[in-house]
């Protein structure tokens, strides 16, 4: 089912003209979060993804949804090809599986599903790649995960094009410091393989792998591949790839020596199954290895986020203000309660970075920018003229 034409309707109505009006106000005189005047409406939780949706079609940039539940997340995300087409650029930035301070893996999708929508919002010219605006739909805990920064996104990612010339050792090493693995095959995101003058590497980002071939130390060919039949599927003009994880590894040595005193007082492994004192061996190899993400707020003290990603001309759509602001504390909460048990066990160390942002942080991240929340917080403070706020009939 498709209902892409009813897009229009609301487009046309003069209510929504003055909110996209009042949205492209410059940034620099736009309202702060704590003033109350972001534009909100009170839509109905069912109309909610057919506002966004007509958002997305008249925004001239990348849109975030933000929600307070994963599975409202979830929800949304489903009911978006609906109204935009199948082959909208709508991308889910996941909750990593882990709860704040629980040392374990993301999960492969989790990452993979976070590093391709932080790729997905960097500009066209810093990966020398074009896409379309993004949709970004995503929920309370995965926008509080802290990740890496913009900077060190962009300067761990690599362009390749035929002609250019690395060698490769130096392209090899390049590939472990941005946290790629080496395999025998090239099947899953996130690896590489060498055979000869050949590379195959899977990036995270992309949706197949690509087989580099070189002539002496000059890239000669790039070719698409399937990676369950190992065929190639086409020619590429250019690969970009983008880290493989949240927490580069090439960072990890110097922690090492860091926590050195901390590893060495935890308990041993076979005391404690949860002990993380084999964590010190991994990370002063300067691999990629499966827990390296519960330690990325030491490797960038900066608290760094999904909206640092969004350029100036990022729409934030907050889908209800006040609950999202209640999950954010309960989850901080929470935290802050498994944060005490693990220094009491000894499996985190008593400085642990804090490795989320909480709701202070979070709102100093919307202001100056353009920001609209269908419910909740401030719906009768809107700017907006002639009752704009006042239900969904406004926007009708």
């Amino acid at each position: 089912m498709q209902l892409s034409g009813l897009l229009d309707l609301l487009s046309g109505a003069p209510a929504y003209r003055a909110l996209l009006t009042a949205l492209r106000q410059p940034m620099s005189t736009a309202p702060a979060a704590d003033d109350g005047h972001f534009p909100a409406l009170e839509v109905l939780r069912a109309a909610r993804p057919y506002v966004l949706a007509t958002l997305t079609r008249d925004w001239p940039g990348p849109v975030i949804y933000v929600t307070a539940r994963i599975d409202r997340a979830y929800n949304v995300s489903e009911q978006l090809p609906v109204w935009l087409g199948a082959n909208a650029d709508i991308h889910r930035f996941a909750e990593p599986a882990p709860l704040f301070y629980e040392r374990a893996p993301w999960g492969e999708s989790a990452q993979r599903n976070r590093l391709e929508t932080l790729a997905a919002l960097m500009p066209p010219g810093d990966l020398q790649t074009e896409h379309e605006q993004p949709l970004v739909v995503t929920s309370a805990r995965a926008l509080m995960q802290r990740t890496l920064p913009v900077k060190t996104f962009r300067d761990g990612s690599v362009t390749l094009k035929p002609g250019a010339r690395w060698t490769l050792d130096k392209l090899l090493s390049r590939f472990l410091e941005i946290g790629y693995e080496a395999a025998s095959l090239v099947v899953e995101p996130g690896t590489f393989t060498r055979r000869g003058g050949i590379l195959d590497i899977f990036p995270v980002a992309d949706s197949e792998p690509t087989r580099i071939e070189f002539f002496d130390d000059e890239i000669e060919r790039l070719r698409r591949f399937d990676p369950a039949t190992q065929r190639s599927t086409g020619p590429a003009e250019i690969l970009a790839i983008t880290p493989a994880r949240e927490a580069l590894p090439d960072g990890a040595p110097a922690l090492a020596e860091q926590l050195a005193d901390w590893f060495a007082a935890a308990p041993a492994p076979d005391a404690d199954p949860l002990s993380p004192q084999p964590d010190a061996q991994a990370l002063t190899t300067g691999a990629a290895f499966p827990f390296i993400e519960h330690y990325l707020p030491y490797l960038y003290p900066n608290p760094i986020s999904l909206l640092d990603y969004a350029p100036d001309n990022a729409l934030i759509v907050i889908e209800d203000w006040d609950e999202l602001e209640a999950t954010v504390n309960e989850i901080a909460a929470h935290a802050a309660e498994i944060r005490a048990e693990k220094v009491e066990r000894q499996q985190i160390a008593p400085d642990h970075p804090q490795p989320y942002l909480d709701w202070a942080q979070l709102t100093v991240t919307l202001a100056g920018r353009a920001v609209v929340t269908l419910g909740g917080w401030g719906a009768a403070a809107s700017p907006l003229p002639n009752g704009t706020a006042n239900g969904t009939e406004a926007l009708g």
